[in-house]
């Protein structure tokens, strides 16, 4: 048995490290991880979701530049009645923008004979109003309309959903975002709020965005700033509304806040600011597949077996292969992060740093296996001495009772002999 552990011992080291690498992925698929996700570089309150291009976003995001956006602005309307805000979209259309939306939706109000708000949307050409889109079982959406102002809205208006991707669950971090929500019928399909304004004001997005098969998109929050205008300053900057996108909407309102790789209470006209500046600024972020992921966590692992195992009988060979883990993970995450912040490249290295770190562990359990000294050659020898000790026993034992029933047997013999 010894010569066959010598022989796996002896083998190629690339065909060890194979060998050492697939034990390596056996490990992380018994062991209880969640291998898309790096909870050390996450605040303790995001550790349940964290992703790695959230720390590229907080890192990107502290950069001493900022761009103010040329083409949205963002008019604030917490603490306005609906008087106020008739009276602020009336402003908003004066200044003729290149597309309005409204991410409020209004219930029904209390006064619907003098209700200036009702004529405001009305004499609004184009304006986009909210709904929502409720998902059905089969993974499909429909219009759910909540506001009582939709039936007062002109005949070329549009409604858009503002639904946030990713809040279904309140803890859920919003990365990405839907163009559009797909339907049944592909004519019916609804729009979100951002892609609606952005067609709107730009309708050649159109065409690139179905060129991407209106897929799920990765948001881009990192160093990007919007103009956010209060209703009483429109008018004292009508050059600021001017042929720009508007979203009309509230930035402190407890129920519109959610949690994104920045922090956990940005508002949601804020969230569709980003997602619209992301559709116009063609800035799209390419993620990897899980099948490129998985690829350079195997390079990666493989790379860190191969040196492990060529170290195994140096002295400082231990020392010198965490000590090039620490510098590969210093890479990795400099890596990512410039490929993030420069190309748009959304490199996930989590299931690399999983499988180096797992690559080790199976070096260690590879040759405390396989080695003459390991656990197979211990545990062979460990049970040939009992065998060896059972059988001394054994024999002991037998002799014993052996000798001990001829002795009774030639007793009883004796004594059965009749005298004489």
């Amino acid at each position: 048995m010894k010569k066959l552990y010598r022989k796996i011992m002896s083998l190629p080291l690339w065909l060890r490290g194979i060998v050492v690498t697939l034990l390596a992925f056996l490990i992380s698929w018994i062991a209880v991880y969640d291998l898309m996700s790096v909870s050390f570089f996450s605040p303790m309150e995001k550790a349940a979701d964290f992703r790695f291009s959230d720390f590229y976003t907080l890192v990107a995001n502290d950069r001493a530049v900022k761009t103010l956006h040329p083409s949205i602005v963002i008019v604030a309307v917490d603490g306005c009645n609906r008087r106020e805000i008739a009276a602020t979209l009336d402003d908003i259309n004066y200044c003729m923008p290149a597309a309005t939306g409204l991410d409020i939706a209004f219930s029904e109000p209390r006064d619907t004979l003098d209700d200036p708000l009702a004529e405001a949307i009305a004499s609004f050409p184009g304006i986009i109003l909210p709904v929502f889109a409720e998902e059905t079982a089969d993974g499909d959406y429909t219009v759910s309309h909540q506001s009582y102002y939709d039936r007062f809205a002109p005949d070329d208006a549009l409604f858009a959903a503002v639904n946030i991707e990713g809040e279904k669950e309140a803890r859920f971090t919003v990365r990405g975002f839907l163009p559009l929500f797909p339907s049944t019928a592909e004519s019916d399909a609804i729009p979100s709020l951002s892609y609606a304004l952005v067609t709107k004001a730009s309708p050649g997005i159109a065409g690139e965005m179905s060129r991407r098969d209106f897929g799920s998109e990765a948001l881009r929050y990192a160093s990007r700033e919007f103009e956010i205008l209060s209703p009483d300053e429109i008018l004292d900057n009508q050059e600021m509304i001017e042929g720009k996108i508007v979203i009309v909407g509230k930035v402190r309102d407890a129920g519109d806040l959610h949690s994104t790789p920045l922090d956990n209470f940005t508002p949601g006209v804020l969230i569709h600011a980003c997602a619209a500046a992301t559709m116009l600024d063609g800035d799209f972020t390419r993620r990897l597949t899980p099948v490129e992921s998985w690829l350079i966590a195997t390079v990666a692992c493989y790379l860190v077996v191969l040196l492990s195992l060529y170290l195994a009988s140096h002295t400082l060979g231990d020392l010198i292969v965490r000590g090039i883990q620490l510098a590969a993970l210093y890479l990795m995450i400099l890596t990512g992060t410039l490929m993030y912040t420069r190309f748009n490249i959304d490199l996930d290295f989590a299931n690399a740093m999983l499988m180096t770190s797992l690559g080790v562990v199976a070096c260690d359990l590879f040759n405390g296996i396989f080695a003459d000294d390991g656990i197979l050659v211990l545990g062979q020898e460990k049970i040939h001495g009992l065998i060896i000790h059972t059988k001394h026993i054994t024999n002991e034992f037998y002799k014993k009772y052996i000798f001990k029933s001829v002795a009774d047997s030639s007793a009883n013999d004796d004594g059965s002999i009749a005298r004489p």
